[in-house]
């Protein structure tokens, strides 16, 4: 079966986001890199969410479930959680001991601990509507920052706050796809994305430095006391132009094979080897 190229360059294009930014986190925060950072941050994940659910179709199919997906994941889990603390404490120049805590993770690995539970949910999709699961993830997305027992524990809160993106993207139909990429209006998404853009950087240092890390699973009371209240509102802001950022990537790019396509091919790799292999390039 021939691959999808333009899927492959959408992931690829969007690896390489993932990659940068997770190399920039480290970095001194000048102006410049921290403008760059939030734009990436302000849609990567979701992203990577939306497209993960869009490939999670074949999870469950008339009544079969494929549980090798489920275990392949909890496995890669267990060792990217012991691969992060291997490079971390080498490149920190101490001993590889001390116990690794699998039940709370706010590091990369989350992703994959995040994806264990929306593959297990998808059975439980089955006879409801999507509007209807829709409505439940967005809720639960947007409250869940007011609820103070939600936090890194099985990565829990990014579990719920990225929901609504992967569920998006697994009702999100191969046509649906096919009418986007051909249609003239992905422009006007492509300008409303770049306007985005240019809001952050503008924004960055200033008045939306601590709304950053909102669409992360972040407790509303980290903002300040006076926003608190508005937390969900500031969450449903920017899960909005999280959305417009992807379908404006999405927008502009080519439909034909690419030089970058082979990276799109292996993304859940580069994923895993460029957080193992960057603790100890930092430290170079």
């Amino acid at each position: 079966m021939e691959r999808d190229h333009y899927f492959d360059n959408v992931k690829g294009a969007l690896i390489t986001l993932v990659v940068i930014g997770h190399f920039l986190l480290p970095m001194e925060r000048t102006r410049f890199v921290g403008s760059l950072i939030n734009v990436i941050y302000l849609f990567h994940m979701p992203m990577f969410a939306l497209i993960s659910g869009y490939f999670a179709k074949s999870v469950y199919q008339k009544g079969h479930y494929r549980t090798d997906k489920v275990v392949r994941l909890v496995w890669l889990y267990i060792l990217f959680e012991i691969g992060v603390h291997v490079t971390e404490n080498l490149a920190a120049g101490q001993p590889v001991t001390g116990c690794i805590d699998f039940f709370h993770e706010d590091g990369a690995p989350w992703y994959l601990l995040a994806m264990v539970w929306w593959y297990l949910s998808i059975p439980c999709l089955t006879g409801l509507k999507p509007a209807a699961v829709m409505g439940i993830c967005l809720c639960l997305g947007i409250f869940g920052g007011y609820q103070d027992s939600l936090g890194d524990t099985l990565a829990m809160s990014r579990t719920l706050t990225f929901a609504p993106f992967f569920y998006g993207g697994y009702y999100w139909k191969r046509e649906e796809v096919e009418r986007f990429a051909g249609s003239r209006r992905r422009l006007a998404f492509a300008a409303a994305a770049v306007w985005i853009a240019m809001v952050t950087v503008l924004g960055t240092g200033g008045f939306l430095e601590p709304y950053a890390n909102i669409v992360y699973g972040m407790n509303y009371r980290r903002l300040a006391p006076e926003v608190y209240g508005w937390g969900g509102i500031v969450r449903i802001i920017c899960y909005g132009a999280a959305l417009i950022m992807i379908l404006g990537m999405m927008a502009v790019i080519p439909r034909g094979k690419r030089w970058w396509t082979f990276l799109g091919q292996r993304t859940l790799q580069i994923y895993i080897l460029h957080r193992l292999l960057r603790p100890l390039i930092n430290d170079f």
